[in-house]
């Protein structure tokens, strides 16, 4: 989701800010990283609100789970860096760990020697909520606060093995993933990077809008149906149909088991997170300036849902360095599309450099 118009207009006057490098997205031989772990990880906590984007929440606690991925000897060293990674709107953390060969994120990023920590938001894939209007974007990002506390105190359930404590700790997102690591990033200054993959705060399309407002209306009738004593689970789909969602997330030349890998994952939407991205993405685009962490951008060249974001990058006034890659193949979801090997290798040679010398 894109924000309003409006926002466009009032934040163009940013784009005398700073410039965006631009990454090469030739891809490079990598060295074996040698054997990678794949190990079930939890997270207990509470789905409260303490960022700019305050929402309603129910603020219970829950266990949001997901799995830590690695090479086994990084896992072995002392404060090792690792990449909390956070899916979008209409996916799941299905997007980071597609069973598709040379289509897992995680993997391929284990296999040029990255950790990374992939999970479902709440109210999302293997943490539903009865009521999908009891979890916000804002509740969001602040459990992606809690987990990064957590990645750093080693006070999380890791399967198998003692949790690491983890050292530089990057924040990645996808998508409305993307908005929750800049929002947690601006509240709390706690990661040492961000990595914003189909994300801009600007650039609606009318892609985007077609499938944005039908959900919004029938979130806002469940809010009038439960106003009247009628049943309402709180969930809607944002795209209207599988083939909305499948043009949505992959460019014309995507692989084909790619495109059948991803129609079992066409689900519903908590209508709580839907309704509160507009004030969500307003706060973020006030807030820019409150990121002091290297931020590196992934791009689609086909994304029907974002376009004309080129000046994005620029409002992030006070991060040292921007770094913008582009997968001219590639549609949203690029992690998973034609081209997702420039995506792996761009990311890599980006952690490479900063978590060496971690930036916060």
């Amino acid at each position: 989701m894109s924000a309003p118009r409006g926002s466009v207009v009032l934040l163009a006057v940013a784009l005398w800010a700073v410039l965006a490098v631009v990454v090469p997205t030739t891809a490079g031989a990598q060295p074996e990283a040698g054997p990678v772990v794949d190990l079930p990880v939890n997270f207990e906590v509470r789905n409260i609100d303490r960022t700019a984007n305050q929402c309603v929440t129910d603020g219970l606690p829950y266990p949001v789970h997901g799995f830590l991925t690695a090479p086994a000897a990084v896992l072995n060293q002392p404060s090792p860096a690792v990449t909390l990674y956070l899916h979008g709107t209409n996916t799941a953390q299905w997007i980071w760990r597609l069973d598709v060969p040379g289509r897992n994120y995680a993997r391929e990023l284990a296999a040029r020697g990255h950790a990374s920590v992939t999970v479902d938001r709440i109210g999302f894939g293997s943490t539903p909520l009865a009521d999908g209007f009891d979890t916000c974007t804002g509740a969001n990002a602040d459990v992606a606060h809690q987990i990064v506390d957590q990645l750093r105190a080693g006070t999380y359930h890791l399967r198998g093995r003692t949790p690491p404590r983890f050292g530089p700790v990057f924040l990645g997102g996808h998508s409305s993933g993307a908005l929750l690591a800049e929002l947690e990033s601006a509240a709390f200054g706690d990661v040492d990077g961000i990595i914003a993959a189909g994300w801009a705060g600007i650039g609606i399309t009318s892609e985007t809008s077609r499938r944005y407002l039908p959900a919004l209306d029938s979130c806002l009738r469940q809010q009038h149906d439960r106003a009247t004593g009628h049943p309402a689970n709180g969930y809607t789909f944002f795209d209207p149909d599988l083939a909305d969602f499948e043009h949505g997330a992959l460019g014309p030349s995507a692989p084909a088991a790619v495109r059948a890998a991803i129609v079992p994952h066409y689900t519903a939407t908590p209508c709580g997170v839907l309704l509160s991205e507009p004030a969500a993405i307003m706060a973020d685009l006030t807030g820019l300036g409150g990121i002091q962490v290297p931020v590196h951008f992934v791009f689609g060249g086909q994304d029907v849902l974002r376009q004309g974001i080129s000046p994005y990058p620029g409002l992030f006034i006070n991060s040292p360095d921007v770094t913008v890659q582009t997968v001219t193949s590639a549609g949203h979801i690029m992690l998973i599309d034609d081209g997702a090997e420039q995506v792996y290798d761009g990311v890599a040679r980006w952690l490479d450099e900063r978590a060496a010398s971690p930036k916060r």
